[in-house]
């Protein structure tokens, strides 16, 4: 029979209560309402998951929102308008209303869906077009139901027409399905034959042409051990009418199992026997995997909600406890089973309650967080409450803050009392941001009036600020890291106020500290120490700079010459020190005075400073030695001297200028020593000691002059010294004797003789005193050397005052400068005179020329006290020296000897002769003896007598000889003397 035949044959009857109940399936909601609003009023079609109680109201509020076509097909919350609050559901405030299509007559059937909770709009996207095929479908089917009530007059030709309509709505109703999602079936209860849609075999992945023909069919479709329960749905549904709704999985070929939603109830006839059972499947995988994927999300945020450390609570939108973590239990000290269901605020005094009513409710009626603060009596403890709003009600958390509120109080007090401290305190989080820096959070009144900040200025500052531009910035992130490791740190900075002014404080700064590893904030005390940084500095700069040139002292130079030799190691340069000392410097002081002096030392020190780079050291070691340090001159050693000489030579011409002093040019000439250095030298001492000697030895030169150092100077001084020590033992041992040289007059007579000491050396045998004296002067042995020769002259003339051979005999010794210089050598002269009782008549005391050449007076004066005692006085090595008329018409002197060297040419140099002439013609004129040393020829001994010379000396009538040999020349008739061989 024609699909329109059997539609004409069974009489259409629409089940209401079944597509309420699909409707419910479709969208996950709780009930379902189909009112129909005719002439007469609204009529409920259907219904379900309603109470009688609540159809009323739902009526009425589902005619109140249908009424207004804008909110068609949309999920209200009904609950929060206040036209509906009153028909809104008590457990239901979300409707979703749609109308069905509507009606021949007119009529307007809605339907309307309720639920506790609202959807998201994703939801929403995912039922909302199943529903809307859904009651289109149900509008047709209900347009069909009036059309068959009304053909029963109808002839057969309209049967035909009805019949392609009921065809047409077939095709519809497929199409319905394929949209929801939904394939129908059908079971008869005699032969148990199936009939099905054609979305039913889609979903059961059904090949075209593909049905199941049967029930054993149809069972097998499902997984195995489901069969059983599906069977026994089936037998109970056919046998007692009980209806079935069931979430099962099916097999489907080449994929895996599929959810499918089976639903079936019992159809009977007029009599109420079962005739079949009729029942749709719809594909639910998609919502079950959702479901899955929901209970995993849940799962997850049960465990997050469990694991929230902070109190944790949810309310529903009466702020009814619907939720508490373990955390809320103990700080609310009540369990969830004692709250659940409870307002948040029960239990609170009414000024508190009346706070979180207001704050809560502001929350929900705004969906704005909300935050406060406040103390709760009945725990004893300030909280901080968060409310978050969302769908269902809000998120709370709440937070004991009693300890904050308590440092609070504690850091008001604190702010109160630092605030009135003498010394600076500031307080900065430790920091966090991408700088790393701490930042300031709290500063005193000591901090505004000693820095000029004020406070607003540096709060949220970093302590920097203070800091710049002074490399201490720096200082104080390594204190910060330090602080890491200790809780304080003491140190000394350079602060600047906020007029760029520096001053001193002694800053102390402790951590405070959250946890062992976290440290939160950090305590700076410091104290003003400028003037106690002032008098550090004046002593520092005392300790390490000349007082009279500001120039860096001896301390400060090994100091840095040191430095210089450790850099030198590693980065293989080389560098120069010159050792400065000025000439003649000790006559300006005597002559003009100290203060003058000290002038020239303080031009010398600006000159020597403007000649070498900043980088360079000069200094000054005392008195009139300089000292000038240049490093980094080159990594050649030759390219290094070289550029050292060059410094050292304009260093020379710079101090040779005239000095302007007391309104007066003054010339000072220098004598430098320089020595080169690198870092496999690393004794600084050994650096000074050769330019000191190569300084010396620039004085030895003629002074006016610079000298390097050489490697054989070291010798000559090693020798000198080793020469020193066995000087000290040859007089402890006694190993000097005196040698005389005969003087004889014109006639050939011996008048006197001359006191020559030689070194009667163990190992070396005879020294002659040239190889000794210069060292006996520099060590000072001059001094007792020269008193023993004294006293053995003496001694020997008091032997030779008992013989009428040698009675008339005077002994010449020589006095160095430095002997004569000595203050008590006048005295000493005396008590040798004294203890050896010998006539002074006899006694000649040779003096050197270089006296003359300062302290002349008291020269003048010792001379003048050795002549009251009778000494003769005669002037050793005349016209080599400093000698003038001016000064010789003043010294008391009996005698001048001319120098060998004018002698040993006086024949062949004409200059030689015309000194030695002057030197005669101007003794001749004060009255004063002459004698000429180094006679070797006869002819020399003739042109010196025929120019008026008195005495001679030489090897032409003897050389020095020992004591015995004298006396045995002496004993020989004075004419048959002859030249010595």
């Amino acid at each position: 029979m024609p699909s329109g035949e059997r539609a004409l044959a069974m009489p259409l009857r629409l089940d209401w209560t079944q597509l309420t109940q699909l409707a419910v399936h479709l969208a996950h909601m709780s009930a379902a309402l189909l009112v129909k609003v005719g002439s007469k009023g609204p009529v409920v079609l259907g219904v379900s998951g309603l109470s009688a109680d609540q159809q009323a109201a739902a009526v009425a509020l589902c005619s109140a929102v249908a009424a207004n076509k804008e909110l068609h097909g949309r999920l209200l919350d009904t609950a929060a308008y206040p036209a509906w609050a009153a028909l809104a559901l008590e457990n239901l405030p979300h409707c979703l209303v749609l109308p069905l299509p509507p009606s021949g007559q007119q009529n307007t059937t809605w339907l309307a869906l309720f639920d506790p909770v609202s959807r998201s709009s994703n939801e929403m996207a995912e039922f909302l077009p199943g529903l809307q095929a859904l009651i289109a479908h149900a509008g047709h089917l209900q347009d069909l139901a009036l059309q068959q009530q009304r053909s029963a007059y109808l002839t057969q030709g309209r049967e035909e027409s009805l019949g392609k309509a009921l065809h047409e709505s077939e095709s519809r109703l497929n199409l319905t399905e394929h949209t929801a999602g939904v394939g129908t079936w059908s079971v008869d209860t005699t032969f148990w034959q199936v009939q099905h849609s054609d979305e039913y075999g889609s979903i059961l992945g059904l090949q075209s042409g593909e049905s199941v023909k049967d029930l054993a069919n149809m069972v097998r479709r499902y997984k195995p051990e489901l069969r059983t329960l599906i069977q026994q749905r089936l037998d109970r549904c056919a046998q007692s009418g009980e209806a079935f709704d069931e979430e099962l999985q099916v097999l489907v070929p080449g994929t895996d199992a599929k959810w499918v939603r089976t639903v079936g109830h019992a159809v009977r006839n007029a009599e109420g026997q079962i005739l079949r059972i009729q029942g749709a499947v719809q594909d639910i995988t998609a919502q079950k995997q959702a479901q899955q994927e929901t209970m995993r999300l849940a799962m997850r945020l049960t465990t997050t909600l469990a694991s929230i450390k902070e109190a944790f609570v949810t309310l529903d939108r009466q702020c009814c406890f619907t939720y508490l973590n373990q955390e809320s239990e103990r700080l609310l000290q009540r369990t969830t089973a004692e709250l659940l269901g409870l307002e948040v605020w029960q239990g609170f005094n009414i000024d508190l309650a009346q706070r979180m009513r207001e704050q809560l409710g502001h929350a929900l009626k705004t969906n704005r967080q909300v935050e406060l603060e406040d103390f709760f009596p009945h725990i004893g403890k300030w909280l901080e409450v968060r409310a978050y709003p969302f769908t269902e009600g809000l998120a709370v958390y709440f937070r004991d803050v009693t300890e904050r509120r308590r440092s609070q109080e504690h850091q008001m007090l604190l702010e109160t009392s630092v605030a009135r401290l003498n010394d600076i305190v500031a307080i900065a989080e430790a920091g966090s941001g991408l700088d790393g820096e701490p930042h300031i959070v709290f500063v005193n009144d000591a901090f505004e009036k000693k820095t000029g900040y004020k406070r607003e200025e540096v709060l949220g500052k970093s302590p920097r600020i203070l800091l710049e531009p002074d490399p201490a910035k720096f200082k104080l992130l390594e204190m910060a890291k330090g602080l890491q490791q200790t809780r304080q740190a003491r140190t000394e900075l350079k602060v600047f106020r906020k007029t760029g002014t520096p001053f001193w404080v002694e800053l102390e700064v402790v951590s405070v500290q959250a946890n062992a590893d976290e440290v939160t904030h950090w305590v700076a005390v410091g104290r003003d120490i400028t003037h106690r940084k002032g008098a550090e500095e004046m002593i520092r700069h005392l300790a390490f700079y000349d007082p009279l040139t500001d120039l860096p002292n001896r301390q400060l130079l090994l100091d840095r010459l040191q430095k210089a030799l450790s850099q030198s190691v590693r980065t293989g340069q080389h560098g120069a020190l010159m050792f400065i000392d000025l000439d003649n410097f000790k006559i300006l002081n005597d002559t003009l005075g100290h203060h003058v002096g000290d002038q020239l030392l303080q031009q010398v020190a600006q000159r020597l400073k403007n000649s070498v780079r900043k980088t360079d050291t000069v200094a000054r070691l005392g008195g009139d030695e300089f000292v000038v340090m240049v490093d980094d001159l080159s990594s050649n050693a030759d390219a290094a001297a070289s550029k050292s000489r060059a410094l050292s030579e304009k260093v020379l011409t710079v101090l040779r200028e005239p000095f302007q002093i007391a309104g007066h040019q003054h010339f000072a000439t220098p004598s430098i020593g320089v020595t080169t250095f690198s870092g496999n030298q690393s004794d600084v001492s050994e650096l000074l000691k050769q330019a000191d000697l190569a300084m010396y030895q620039a004085k030895a030169l003629g002074r006016n002059t610079l000298c390097y150092f050489a490697p054989d100077m070291l010798a000559t001084v090693t020798a000198n010294a080793a020469i020193g020590i066995a000087l000290r033992e040859g007089l402890r041992e006694k190993q000097f004797v005196v040698h005389y040289q005969p003087q004889v007059n014109l006639q050939g007579l011996v008048t006197g003789v001359e006191a020559l000491v030689r070194w009667n050396h163990p190992e070396e045998g005879l020294v002659m005193p040239a190889a000794f004296i210069p060292v006996a002067e520099d060590t000072g042995l001059i001094l007792p050397l020269g008193m023993w020769v004294l006293e053995t002259a003496c001694k020997q003339l008091v032997a030779w005052a008992n013989s009428a051979e040698t009675a008339s005999l005077s002994i010449a010794v020589n006095v160095s400068a430095y002997q004569f210089r000595h203050p008590n050598f006048v005295d000493m002269v005396m008590s040798a005179i004294r203890r050896t009782g010998v006539r002074p008549q006899r006694l000649k005391l040779e003096l050197t020329e270089s006296l003359l050449a300062d302290r002349m007076e008291i020269t003048i004066q010792k001379m003048g006290m050795l002549k009251d005692l009778g000494v003769t006085l005669s002037l050793d090595d005349f016209g080599v020296g400093y000698s003038s008329l001016s000064c010789l018409k003043r010294l008391p002197l009996d005698q001048l000897k001319i120098d060998k060297d004018f002698v040993a040419d006086v024949l062949t140099d004409p200059n030689d002769a015309a000194i030695s002439r002057a030197i005669i013609a101007l003794a001749q004129s004060l009255s004063l003896q002459v004698v000429a040393e180094g006679v070797e020829t006869r002819e020399q001994r003739d042109f010196l007598a025929s120019q008026g010379c008195d005495q001679f000396q030489g090897y032409l009538f003897a050389p020095a000889l020992p004591l015995e040999a004298l006396e045995a020349l002496l004993s020989k008739p004075l004419t048959d003397m002859v030249v010595a061989g």
